[in-house]
């Protein structure tokens, strides 16, 4: 029996910006997984400042529709309300197509990401718990602060891949905020993962790997060796990605 499920929420597929290749199909990324014993993940595309967010929803849709494994869910990125470049109906066409949580790149994308620019869709969002990623607000701390203050409500993904330590940046949106989730992604500090366990609960922090930055086991040692118990490990690893997901779509 496997000892622990693991759900990844911050894979990305299809090649970077410098053409540098990812997994182009879910028989490629499910072979990455079952190589470090990883479950189920969410997906987005590789190259989303440059490919731009309607080529890369298209594409991330394709690539979970030709999943036939049903262990992958795409992750759609979200656009100003007023341009008309996302989907009418933006729930139901997520529904649809297996898409369970929304990313956004405010800076690359060139727009200001806000109360009047998405503040429809994130109420929504809000009101169905869909988890938001925040990873292209990574190294931005002044405005991942002025994001969460202004959408409080929103089930927040956060992140860092500084290696250089974080808590003194995490710890107090985790304190002030508890629809903020931290993924660990290079938090590699197996004492500081227990750390925050203890301090905010296991309930607030979830397994990632950043492929293809990373690998898919770099964090799972920091994790199996954190100190925790194996009830905390296992909802880090995979069991809180789970729950969140069917709190939101019922999957």
């Amino acid at each position: 029996m496997k000892e622990l499920f693991f759900y990844d929420p911050m894979c990305s597929v299809g090649n970077d910006f410098l053409g540098k290749r990812s997994s182009s199909t879910p028989g490629e990324l499910l072979a990455e997984m079952d190589f470090y014993g990883i479950d189920k993940a969410l997906v987005q595309y590789n190259n989303l400042a440059g490919a731009g967010a309607v080529y890369a929803n298209k594409w991330i849709a394709d690539f979970i529709s030709s999943d036939t494994s049903d262990r992958l869910r795409g992750v759609w990125c979200l656009l100003p309300e007023q341009c008309g470049e996302l989907p009418d109906d933006l729930f139901s066409a997520m529904s649809e197509k297996k898409i369970c949580a929304l990313t956004l790149d405010p800076f690359d994308h060139r727009w200001v990401a806000g109360k009047y620019s998405i503040g429809k869709i994130m109420a929504e969002a809000a009101e169905r718990k869909i988890p938001v990623l925040m990873n292209y607000y990574n190294r931005k701390w002044e405005e991942l602060y002025r994001f969460v203050e202004t959408f409080p409500d929103n089930r927040l993904f956060i992140h860092d891949t500084t290696r250089h330590g974080t808590d003194r940046l995490v710890r107090p949106l985790l304190e002030y905020f508890p629809n903020v989730y931290y993924m660990l992604t290079a938090y590699w500090v197996p004492e500081g993962i227990r750390d925050l366990a203890v301090l905010y609960g296991a309930d607030r922090l979830l397994y990632a790997s950043c492929f293809p930055t990373y690998n898919h086991g770099s964090m799972m040692f920091a994790l199996k060796n954190s100190g925790l118990d194996m009830a905390s490990i296992a909802k880090i690893a995979g069991v809180n990605m789970q729950n969140l997901l069917e709190e939101s779509w019922g999957k």
